[in-house]
């Protein structure tokens, strides 16, 4: 009987990332009848390799498997870690999240799929579930009001440090390298404002290149506020703001975020719930004040 060739795990590079796209896209579209084509490597995904970690699972040359870390201060997120349909429950999801993650007192976190086999794994690892995170999606033509509490939207200067500085205390790291991902990819900066003081800042991205359904959509994210209150009229303010610039508007939403029930009652769907998990003894941020930026938290 012929015995299955080992696994051998490397650090990535960019030669690698083709081969790496297509296992996200082969998870990503795995059962759909019609699925969308398959495209070029999304920025975002260049962007994770190129100022990130990114380790391979390789089967006799080929990769079977790929996991993307970013480290921002005291946090490592995990952006990534998908396994070829045929490769999974053989070790090799297990065998990447050994390599990836730091074995020092940084918080360890990442999104869980609605794979029961990947929360699992998660949790093996040492991360709790904190909460759950809805991606919602509306059509702007159908989309009804919102409240915005007399909250007016600023368009911010590029490359302001304050506004990285707000994005450090919301987000619990200071990460000026998505910020200028963000801005490479024609994000508007924004400060969300009444009465002409600050109440919040964000980003209202005017692409979508994580997406492969709705990569010409909106993505809202991330946008931080002073109190909650101050955050749901920050984040429905933001949608108002989005909706004149296209068709579709999209955005990661925590579950205990006060905004979540206007979003559903003006007409956004959820499309996808997976589940924030954190060795974090106490989140590292708010909830109920943070909204993150689709792609990397």
């Amino acid at each position: 009987m012929a015995t299955m060739t080992a696994i051998e795990l490397r650090r990535g590079t960019q030669e690698d990332l083709p081969e790496s796209y297509d296992v996200f896209y082969e998870n990503e579209v795995a059962g759909d009848p019609n699925p969308p084509p398959h495209g070029e490597v999304s920025s975002c995904l260049r962007h994770v390799f190129a100022t990130g970690e990114p380790y391979l699972a390789e089967r006799g040359g080929r990769i079977v498997g790929f996991a993307a870390l970013i480290t921002r201060g005291p946090v490592a997120y995990l952006t990534d870690l998908f396994v070829r349909r045929a490769e999974q429950s053989g070790g090799v999801g297990g065998a990447l999240l050994r390599r990836i993650l730091p074995a020092d007192e940084r918080i360890r976190c990442t999104m869980s799929s609605r794979d029961p086999r990947a929360l699992a794994l998660y949790v093996r690892a040492g991360m709790r579930p904190q909460w759950p995170n809805l991606w919602l999606r509306a059509s702007t033509a159908r989309l009804g009001a919102l409240p915005r509490g007399g909250v007016e939207v600023v368009e911010a200067r590029a490359g302001d440090a304050e506004l990285v500085g707000w994005d450090a205390a919301a987000s619990g790291r200071h990460r000026p390298a998505e910020h200028q991902y963000w801005r490479g990819e024609g994000a508007i900066p924004v400060w969300f404002e009444r009465g002409g003081a600050r109440v919040g800042y964000g980003y209202v991205q005017t692409r979508s290149p994580g997406s492969l359904w709705s990569p010409d959509a909106i993505t809202v994210g991330p946008i931080g506020a002073l109190t909650p209150a101050d955050a749901r009229e920050c984040v429905c303010a933001a949608v108002e703001f989005a909706r004149a610039r296209a068709e579709v508007v999209r955005l990661s939403v925590p579950g205990p975020h006060p905004s979540l029930a206007a979003l559903l009652d003006a007409g956004f769907q959820i499309t996808y719930v997976e589940t924030f998990v954190s060795t974090a003894a106490t989140p590292f941020l708010d909830p109920e004040r943070y909204v993150g930026s689709g792609d990397f938290f």
